[in-house]
């Protein structure tokens, strides 16, 4: 596989692991919450990076939102607007959502590489655990894509895992 396909399945796989990782539909009775030491909350840190990918995220929450944002953009996807924006609204047991997904599509290899199409994606996202060391829940990818066309073939929904990014 040429580097140009492999830079475009990558960025379109990182962008559904976060759909993945914002938000989850949890078995759990428990809502996901922060743990706490004899009654006050710990401190919960702003960035994330995930195991799976390397993507560092921001994310913010209230009592019934989550919001994360990509923010270790490689320069080339941040020159063409690359994006992947989170929202999730706490459900039951577990925050369940969507990730607002703006990526190049490259096709072609190497010197012959070139953007044939900027995609805009909409990817569901579940997160079932969060505490002050993991983030943990599943997000929508994609098994099939059509990158001239921006279609998805055939999705699916994989595990994912993030860590505190410092």
């Amino acid at each position: 596989m040429n580097r140009g396909r492999k830079i475009q399945i990558a960025m379109l796989a990182c962008g559904l692991v976060l759909a993945s990782w914002a938000c989850s539909n949890a078995i759990s009775e428990k809502s996901p919450t922060v743990s706490s030491v004899a009654g006050q909350a710990e401190k919960f840190p702003d960035t994330w990076r995930s195991v799976t990918t390397g993507k560092e995220y921001y994310v913010r929450r209230d009592k019934t939102h989550l919001y994360a944002q990509w923010v270790n953009r490689p320069p080339e996807a941040a020159q063409h607007g690359a994006y992947i924006h989170t929202s999730c609204k706490l459900e039951g047991a577990k925050y369940t959502g969507n990730s607002d997904i703006y990526m190049p599509c490259v096709i072609g290899e190497r010197k012959n590489a070139k953007i044939a199409n900027t995609c805009h994606l909409n990817l569901g996202i579940e997160i079932d655990s969060i505490s002050k060391d993991r983030i943990t829940g599943r997000g929508q990818t994609l098994r099939k894509f059509d990158c001239g066309a921006c279609k998805v073939i055939e999705a699916g929904w994989a595990n994912f895992e993030w860590v505190p990014a410092k």
